[in-house]
């Protein structure tokens, strides 16, 4: 908290104002406590938080993400006079329970080298990674300042069918819309006595308006090849579209090679730009492009996916988003306002049969049924994973998914915990402790809860963007 006052006053009191936010909102819905904040003894507000991760946490790598990874040391001082050096390890990656991208701290010189070291580099240079933090005695820790501590959990491999999903998941339902102050996506490099590195992270479709020189971005002591270009962003906010023209940005050489190959003109991006602030000033960063989007259809699920985003997440219900006929309305408007700043060589005629296909393409996340919507939060596919039911992901089985979801849906409303337990969808846990997995999917709700409080409070869309 003093680095951050001291690297930014105006940045620090918008921080304490979303931690605030975040614990009356809990309160508010009864998970009083549930957030674990930390009080400074002197202010009347909390000034921060730190959330145990008690069900299992995935986390996404890859090189874009993992980027601006950093290693430094750390001196620490014991009682009076005696002195040691700590390393401290800082790697961007996508935690998926939380859906934002945060910054997992290493501390010690082994784990803190392993996570910077050419080898693991070389890894990631492979493709994705999904990893799993495993529940322990000391659970890993989410920080209200967007940092994770691993603790006593360790980082494994996820199962191998959950990577192509939560990659889905990252593409496709991870939107970080432009906002003013400490938002969700906010994260910062630091060593013991300062701040060095500070980044927004904005994820959201972009279209290139030109592209410009060859130039050297300088990040943590060290150079990127680069080429600048000129972008217009786009996003969607209560289905009203926002654009902002004229964002100047570098992108690092391994992601222009696959811009180069694309008519530009008729594509969009859906990219992670970085706002990063140092003491060599600030630069625009589109350090991930997740997706070149070259057709109606990619533009169809895109927005689908942006639109699922800001209903299940302003919503109260754990499962349930819309009516589908609602969605498809919403969905056809904003393509069709979208027409004037994305070129793409079709015409909106052939989306009718478009929104069907997209809609097929999110699952299982996002969960037609009958003329509902229905969405499945990453906790509970942790949740299929634990119960060896991920045959539910696949498309063919969506019945044993909504009766699941369903059941999430009735423990929400639910007054006593007897109406659950005889529920006929709980008979599917025949077999194993029937109490114990009821006990385990009311957590999850709850969990579930806790998490859209978060969103809520600390991706507040700045009012400043310009709506067409």
């Amino acid at each position: 908290m003093r680095l951050l006052k001291d690297f930014d006053t105006t940045l620090a009191l918008s921080y304490l104002q979303r931690v605030k936010a975040a614990n009356d909102l809990a309160e508010d819905k009864g998970l009083s406590g549930a957030l674990g904040t930390i009080e400074d003894g002197v202010l009347v507000d909390p000034v921060g938080f730190r959330l145990s991760l008690r069900e299992p946490a995935f986390v996404l790598l890859s090189h874009p993400i993992c980027r601006l990874r950093k290693k430094v040391p750390y001196p620490k001082q014991i009682e009076w006079e005696r002195f040691f050096v700590a390393h401290l390890g800082m790697v961007p990656v996508y935690l998926v329970n939380l859906n934002v991208v945060t910054i997992l701290k290493f501390w010690g010189f082994e784990e803190s080298s392993q996570y910077v070291s050419k080898e693991f580099e070389q890894e990631l240079d492979k493709g994705d990674m999904l990893l799993e933090l495993s529940p322990s005695p000391r659970s890993a820790q989410y920080s209200s300042m967007n940092f994770v501590l691993p603790y006593g959990a360790h980082l494994n491999k996820a199962p191998d069918e959950l990577l192509e999903p939560f990659q889905k998941y990252y593409q496709y339902l991870f939107w970080a819309k432009p906002s003013s102050g400490y938002t969700f996506s906010s994260q910062f490099l630091h060593r013991r006595a300062k701040i060095t590195s500070f980044m927004n992270i904005t994820k959201g479709l972009y279209t290139i308006t030109s592209i410009g020189n060859f130039r050297q971005a300088f990040v943590e002591n060290r150079s990127i090849d680069c080429r600048e270009l000129t972008l217009a962003g786009v996003t969607v906010s209560d289905d009203e579209i926002q654009v902002v023209n004229g964002i100047h940005a570098l992108v690092p050489m391994d992601v222009v090679e696959d811009l180069e190959k694309k008519d530009l003109k008729t594509c969009f991006l859906n990219a992670m730009l970085i706002e990063l602030r140092s003491e060599l000033g600030r630069i625009n960063l589109l350090s991930n492009v997740v997706e070149i989007g070259e057709s109606m259809f990619d533009l169809v699920t895109t927005i689908l996916g942006m639109q699922v985003n800001d209903l299940y997440h302003s919503s109260e219900r754990p499962a349930y988003i819309c009516n589908i006929d609602e969605l498809r309305e919403d969905n056809m408007e904003l393509l069709r306002r979208l027409f004037k700043h994305i070129g793409l060589p079709v015409t909106i005629s052939d989306s009718a049969h478009n929104f069907k296909l997209a809609l097929r393409m999110l699952y299982p996340f996002v969960v037609p049924d009958g003329d509902r919507v229905l969405f499945t939060h990453p906790m509970l596919i942790g949740f299929l994973a634990r119960q060896d039911k991920l045959k539910l992901m696949n498309f063919d089985n969506r019945k044993g998914l909504v009766d699941l979801l369903g059941l999430l849906e009735r423990i929400h409303d639910a007054k006593h915990e007897m109406q659950i337990y005889l529920d006929p969808r709980m008979d599917q846990f025949r077999g194993v402790n029937k109490k114990t997995m009821m006990d385990e999917l009311f957590l999850i709700e709850k969990r579930m809860r806790l998490y859209k409080c978060l969103h809520q409070s600390f991706s507040e869309s700045s009012q400043s963007r310009q709506q067409v």
